[in-house]
């Protein structure tokens, strides 16, 4: 499904210099043809109709190598714990394994990681931003992510925090990437672990700066082992071992040989520590974040504003284009002529802003390009309140499905348009689609580069809003 979705949209990327006119008319033929009734089942069956060799495929590859860049994290992941481990038990006979240390660094610190990885999930999180952008800067998920962009020649798999709404399949494939990473590392940490128990002699040991008495650390230790002490009691330190287990670095002497026997009695804890607070947590976080992403590899094609247009494309009457220019005079009222028989559109909705062309113009253009009897063309301007653009907007028919609305070509968005989208949002509600067509002086077409400057600024409000040039 993957696959299908990246070939799609990196299609309709670049389907985007064939003139408006040839592809309303060719997915309206193919649309005919399609008996589907879902979104999503209508795209697929029109990728599957479509005609003629399909170049630009590479979704299939993408996937492959993403499966690749997955094992490789993991074997990474894999790496990275081995070594660490290596490292945190070593033991040379003089002093045993500090369990502060060991656990604090190789359990303790990813959970902190994970913890505010859990807390950003939902969103910018007041005050975490500049520490969130900084974390998904330093991730190697999402250096994979980039490459695999590279790959696919789009932006799909990378997302910063701060660069317009997260794409959701961007945020939870880096959230799968980064758990297998982090999958690898606990399974690296345990298999060096229990080699060590097992061909080595182990010794653990607390020591601390601070006064902390026995019966103190103990009541921390049994809280720690609280999740398996029922099922589990061989993992959980008794009181004697810990006495036992403290050591000053500046004793002297050897241990009694019963002493150091003991410190080896800490390993069933120190295994569980690790596969309850570490490994398990992680599968955990995997298992969700792998669900989600199935869901929003659902959702990538319906998000994509190019699909959107594409869904309208195939919905509205079949019409000739042999003469797409509008009968009327872009900034007169009046009558207006149209290739063929209209039919009603009341699902459409028709809005100018800031005055971009007269009714009369808009009705044509309307009539011209989708065959559809125009509804009144109501206006909004910037110099008008959220309240009074509300009352406009209350103005239209509740069965909108699409909203038509002209601007400027050649006036760069603005903050007040995304705010008067905002409003339009509020109104309609999620489902309508919108449908800005940036116009010129004449009302007829717009140069590429003011359609590419909107569809950019467009692009990161919603995956139903999307920019249609008059003439494109």
């Amino acid at each position: 499904m993957l696959g299908t979705a990246l070939d799609i949209k990196r299609w309709l990327q670049q389907d985007r210099d064939t003139p408006f006119a040839q592809r309303m008319q060719r997915d309206r033929a193919i649309g005919k043809k399609i008996s589907a009734t879902s979104d999503e089942a209508r795209v697929l069956a029109w990728w599957a109709e479509l005609p003629g060799d399909n170049s630009v495929a590479i979704g299939e590859r993408v996937e492959t190598l993403r499966g690749i860049a997955t094992a490789a994290l993991f074997a990474l992941g894999l790496v990275i714990g081995a070594a660490l481990a290596g490292v945190a038990f070593g033991y040379r006979g003089q002093y045993p394994v500090n369990l502060f240390a060991l656990l604090g660094v190789l359990v303790g610190i990813p959970l902190v990681l994970m913890l505010i990885t859990v807390l950003l999930l939902p969103g910018r999180v007041p005050g975490f931003e500049a520490a969130h952008r900084a974390m998904s800067g330093l991730n190697l998920g999402r250096w994979v992510g980039v490459w695999l962009d590279r790959v696919a020649v789009m932006d799909v798999f990378t997302a910063l925090p701060g660069s317009g709404k997260p794409a959701p399949f961007a945020r939870w494939q880096l959230l799968v990437f980064t758990q297998w990473l982090t999958v690898g590392y606990f399974v690296g940490v345990i298999s060096v672990a229990w080699l060590l128990v097992v061909f080595t002699d182990l010794a653990f040991g607390w020591s601390t700066t601070l006064e902390a008495h026995a019966e103190v650390v103990h009541g921390w230790f049994a809280a720690l082992a609280t999740p398996w002490s029922a099922w589990a009691g061989i993992a959980v330190p008794d009181l004697a071992l810990v006495e036992a287990s403290r050591f000053y670095r500046l004793e002297e002497g050897g241990m009694p040989i019963g002493r150091v026997e003991r410190l080896g009695d800490w390993w069933p804890f120190v295994l569980m520590v690790i596969l309850v607070y570490g490994l398990l947590p992680r599968l955990v976080l995997l298992g969700v974040a792998a669900w989600r992403l199935q869901i929003a590899v659902g959702n990538l094609l319906r998000d994509d504003p190019e699909v959107t247009a594409l869904v309208d494309r195939l919905a509205v009457p079949n019409v000739s284009f042999d003469d797409v220019a509008p009968s009327a005079s872009p900034h007169e009222e009046g009558e207006f002529s149209a290739p063929g028989t209209l039919t009603p559109g009341e699902s459409t909705g028709v809005l100018i802003w800031n005055d971009a062309l007269s009714p009369g113009a808009a009705s044509a253009w309307i009539a011209d390009r989708l065959a559809i009897e125009p509804p009144r063309a109501i206006g909004v301007n910037i110099m008008q309140g959220a309240d009074v653009q509300r009352t406009e907007l209350a103005t239209l028919t509740d069965d909108v499905d699409r909203l038509v609305i002209f601007v400027k070509g050649w006036e760069p968005p603005i903050l007040e348009f995304s705010d008067f989208l905002d409003v339009v949002r509020d109104a309609l509600g999620s489902n309508p689609s919108l449908m800005v067509v940036p116009i010129d002086v004449q009302g007829i077409s717009v140069v590429e580069a003011d359609r590419a400057v909107w569809a950019r600024s467009l692009g990161r409000a919603d995956g139903r809003t999307y920019v249609v040039g008059a003439h494109s």
